[in-house]
């Protein structure tokens, strides 16, 4: 007898305590949702650009210790760089509509460092091997200038951040300024 009056008690209770629950849930919901309405209002961290425009580029340019920015026009600014191996210029380009900002070491080598064919070969086949192994930046060859580039992009559409930029600015300079010296070696036919 006591097992038919059990099922009868759990099942009168079990919509109270949905309706119960039910409240519960909903009033967290509500904090939370007061909560995200907070959050969306704060202002981003001063280390962080949500839209992103050249002033605000050339303020994560000086923070990076890079005082000496030449504007060169309205939406690319020159970084001289001396380095170890090398004197070069990073130049740092907006495109807006494509939401890219492009980075290049401008100034760097020239194919008519290359002293023969054979060098020449040589000094392309290295070129593509570094862009092989590298995930960061890609050295590029101007067909008609000879000018030998190496550059970087970073996606614009979330915004970004100063830790994202610092980090593809240093390691273009460092690897532009380190592989220098093997690029020139592979142009003069010593080898890799």
């Amino acid at each position: 007898m006591l097992l038919w009056l059990l099922p009868l008690l759990t099942a009168c209770s079990t919509p109270k305590v949905l309706r119960v629950e039910n409240q519960m849930l909903q009033r967290e919901n509500v904090e939370l949702r007061d909560k995200l309405a907070t959050c969306s209002t704060q202002a981003a961290p001063s280390d962080y650009l949500t839209t992103v425009d050249m002033e605000g580029v050339a303020r994560f340019i000086a923070r990076a210790g890079y005082p000496d920015v030449e504007p060169v026009s309205e939406r690319i600014l020159s970084i001289p760089v001396a380095g170890n191996n090398t004197s070069f210029r990073i130049n740092v380009q907006l495109f807006e509509r494509e939401q890219v900002l492009f980075m290049v070491a401008a100034g760097y080598l020239q194919l008519e460092a290359a002293t023969s064919s054979k060098s020449m070969v040589l000094l392309l086949t290295q070129l593509a091997a570094m862009n092989y192994e590298m995930l960061i930046g890609k050295f590029q060859l101007n067909p008609t200038t000879g000018a030998i580039s190496l550059s970087a992009e970073i996606n614009l559409d979330d915004g970004m951040g100063y830790q994202t930029f610092q980090s593809v600015l240093g390691h273009l300079i460092k690897t532009a300024d380190t592989q220098h010296p093997t690029l020139l070696s592979a142009a003069s036919g010593l080898g890799m």
